[in-house]
């Protein structure tokens, strides 16, 4: 009988205390015990993980109320894959709740949306590569098919060029995290109040001053802002 019952202790027991993975912790929506777990994975990461663990970190936050985090790996999920549908529908509800509408994006900054870096980077070398293998297969043997294939690859190689500069440039972003902040006519606070921002607005870094940061907001407003009130998109 006894050893019925250590048995049973050494089964049964362990089971009682061994905790969720993080798989089972966003399945059973269990949202703030998820985010130590994700964050800890970023770090071993070095702040650069993949769409996926940003995109579960932005859905943490967006249960938590908590808009300005989850802005941020929202849209640091969208730098890496702007394909995933549920991103873009989770972040439209999000930016549809700002207190402040932002303004439609340029069609520049759409188009750096339209894949990952990664994968203009590899589009950018298939089709050189494709442009000139069909270039010299043209000049073997000129056939129309090889001089158009070649033309065709060298226009894919240059939107694909021109796209990963335009993503590589683009300007550094941000996201305001108190609930309420205020932007500055100057870098201090002697400075007067130009206007306020909210908790989840995106806005971009023009350049750093001691703790203020000079920051174009909500389409074309420049301002400055204390720095510790914003989180770098990574």
């Amino acid at each position: 009988m006894r050893w019925l019952l250590l048995l049973w202790l050494l089964l049964v027991v362990p089971g009682w205390s061994e905790k969720p993975n993080l798989d089972q912790l966003l399945q059973q929506k269990r949202w703030s015990e998820a985010v130590p777990l994700l964050e800890a994975q970023d770090r071993l990461n070095n702040n650069d993980s993949g769409a996926r663990l940003y995109y579960n970190l932005g859905l943490c936050y967006q249960h938590l109320n908590n808009l300005g985090r989850a802005r941020v790996y929202y849209q640091a999920a969208l730098r890496r894959n702007p394909w995933n549908s549920s991103l873009q529908s989770n972040l439209a509800l999000l930016k549809a709740g700002l207190t402040e509408p932002e303004p439609d994006e340029s069609w520049t900054q759409t188009a750096t949306h339209c894949a990952p870096p990664a994968v203009l980077a590899a589009s950018m070398l298939i089709f050189s590569w494709s442009a000139c293998g069909l270039a010299w297969m043209y000049r073997m043997r000129p056939r129309e098919r090889w001089l158009w294939g070649g033309l065709g690859c060298f226009i894919l190689a240059v939107i694909s060029t021109c796209l990963w500069f335009a993503a590589r440039l683009a300007p550094l972003q941000a996201v305001v995290q108190p609930e309420t902040a205020f932007l500055m006519n100057g870098p201090g606070g002697e400075f007067t109040q130009s206007l306020n921002v909210h908790a989840g607005n995106l806005v971009e870094v023009v350049r750093e001053q001691g703790d203020w940061a000079e920051v174009e907001a909500l389409g074309k407003l420049r301002a400055w802002i204390r720095r510790d009130e914003l989180m770098l998109v990574p």
